[in-house]
């Protein structure tokens, strides 16, 4: 009975090694087929793998590795630096503020120059003409009274001790000062017109003080410590009276003839 179970184990085993080394034989017959799959560049697969990033060139694959989801966007500090935002000129009403906000308008702006010399070289011909022509008036009252002083020589002549001038409205000498008088009037006149467009474009330009807020200007009777301004307001903007304000502005245009005079 034993030989019998024996004898019939004998094929099992020998069906077990039969079927082992039919599985190497497929194994080894498979592993030429694998070494070549791998050697060989697979975009799809790769693509697959990376989510797609393979397709893309290396710099572009760089900033990805060094972006941390969980932070915001951009991460470090950029290239290029905000630039400080420039202070309304308006606002501007004491004098250490102003003198940087010209100087910069000056470095930054090339027709800065240009304008401030012609309005110089505007305002010193306008007042030549003024004064040339108030020499011009006071020359002819010179020649007048020559003349009339001449004109009343001759008729006493003539006319000897009958001579009687004729009644007058007013004496030389008072027409001579109400033509001053009215001369000087439209000067006066003329010189307002030509500040009011000076300072219209020193505004434009953006000068302190030339079209300061009116907010910041009170009458020079208000007493400025009963004035409260509102919590963080700017330390260059306090207010200002009417007549420091005007200080001011003459302060300025002296700055500006002292650095563009030719």
């Amino acid at each position: 009975m034993a030989d019998q179970n024996s004898t019939a184990a004998v094929p099992d085993l020998q069906a077990i090694l039969a079927t082992l080394a039919q599985y190497s034989a497929q194994n080894a017959a498979a592993a030429p087929t694998t070494g070549t799959t791998s050697s060989t560049p697979q975009p799809e697969n790769a693509s697959q793998q990376n989510g797609g990033a393979a397709n893309l060139p290396a710099e572009q694959e760089q900033p990805a590795k060094s972006f941390d989801p969980r932070l915001p966007r951009p991460q470090g500090r950029s290239a290029t630096s905000t630039p400080k935002p420039m202070i309304d000129p308006a606002t501007i009403t004491v004098w250490p503020e102003a003198l940087r906000c010209v100087t910069k308008i000056g470095a930054q702006n090339p027709q800065f120059a240009v304008s401030i010399k012609r309005m110089m070289k505007d305002q010193r011909a306008n007042e030549m003409r003024w004064y040339s022509e108030r020499q011009n008036l006071k020359h002819v009252h010179a020649n007048r009274a020559a003349e009339t002083a001449k004109a009343e020589s001759i008729l006493k002549s003539l006319n000897q001790n009958s001579y009687e001038p004729l009644p007058e409205l007013e004496t030389p000498e008072e027409k001579k000062e109400r033509e001053l008088a009215e001369f000087d009037r439209k000067i006066y006149a003329a010189q307002e017109t030509m500040a009011a467009a000076m300072t219209a474009e020193l505004k434009s330009l953006g000068v302190p003080f030339f079209g300061t807020s009116e907010s910041l200007i009170v009458p020079d009777d208000r007493d400025l410590s009963e004035s409260k301004l509102p919590d963080g307001h700017p330390k260059y903007s306090p207010l200002v009276t009417r007549s420091e304000l005007t200080a001011l502005q003459g302060k300025m245009v002296d700055l500006l003839e002292d650095l563009y005079r030719d």
